[in-house]
């Protein structure tokens, strides 16, 4: 028994894991600031890589609308336009900043 115990405590008091990394921060920036143009370089959710007066997942009562016009992928909970799982060749871009 004497035994076991020694050999628990010197395996309790070896070398830790190592402690896990952060993941960094999100960017300031992820989300777009109330008021900005539709279509705009400004309009972008970084977080969700599609436009933030578009994005569903930011705004889910966003989701009627595009229902209504068939818009929809069920499977995944986002616009069809939007479903990359669905669509792997869609790419949406974020629009150039004007200067």
């Amino acid at each position: 028994m004497s035994l076991l115990l020694a050999f628990l405590i010197a395996c309790s008091n070896g070398p830790s894991a190592p402690a896990a990394t952060p993941s960094p921060a999100p960017a300031a920036a992820a989300h777009a600031d109330a008021g900005v143009k539709p279509g705009s370089h400004e309009d972008w959710c970084a977080e969700h890589a599609v436009p933030e007066s578009q994005c569903t997942l930011c705004n889910p009562s966003l989701a009627a609308a595009f229902k209504a016009t068939d818009d929809w992928c069920e499977e995944h909970g986002l616009p069809e336009s939007h479903c990359k799982k669905c669509n792997p060749e869609l790419k949406i871009e974020r629009p150039a900043k004007l200067q």
